[in-house]
């Protein structure tokens, strides 16, 4: 009997100190997308969007919002040179959302709700010479989105959301490289 117990205890102890693996969610590295020079003295970062708190908003529950993830790409990787003109950056929106939505594929046994989670970017470049006279400009617009499994881990989640930040950030740089060079093209 002894010998039993002793032995559920050690079988017991071994599975409960197996490491759990935590997987460290990706920061966004704004050094491998390319980088975008500007013919202007400075650059402004103006933030217009104000956050909307709601039930889908999950803005204030990530390590990183996507308004930081935007604002910190427009400062290090749209370069301004020259000596003359005023390059602004109107941050217009910059939300992530959180929906349930019922699963219209789902098969017997599985879940009858997912989540769909959803990026949104919108951002406005004014190009002004030194007396405010606007040169050029151009708005850029991206949303990507992507779905889960209703019930999943906190990390899973956060993983899902750092991924889904990190194709929005790169649709969005490269739909504003494009846009920059249809309508800046002379000022690049």
């Amino acid at each position: 009997m002894y010998f039993k117990n002793s032995l559920i205890i050690l079988v017991l102890f071994i599975l409960c100190c197996q490491p759990v693996e935590i997987i460290s969610p990706a920061e966004i590295d704004n050094s491998i997308f390319n980088k975008l020079s500007i013919n202007a003295k400075d650059k402004i970062i103006n933030i217009n969007y104000k956050s909307i708190f709601s039930k889908e908003n999950i803005e204030d529950q990530i390590n990183n919002p996507p308004i930081n993830i935007i604002q910190s790409w427009a400062s290090e990787n749209i370069n301004n040179f020259g000596n003359q003109n005023k390059f602004v950056i109107n941050i217009l929106d910059a939300s992530i959302k959180k929906k349930e939505i019922e699963n219209t594929e789902a098969k017997k046994y599985e879940d009858k709700f997912i989540f769909l989670y959803e990026v949104f970017f919108l951002v406005e470049y004014e190009l002004f010479d030194d007396d405010d006279y606007l040169l050029a400009n151009t708005t850029v617009e991206s949303s990507r989105s992507t779905t889960s499994n209703k019930y999943i881990s906190l990390n899973e989640s956060e993983l899902i959301i750092n991924d889904l930040l990190n194709n929005a950030l790169k649709d969005f740089t490269s739909e504003t490289e494009s846009l920059l060079k249809i309508y800046m093209s002379e000022y690049l």
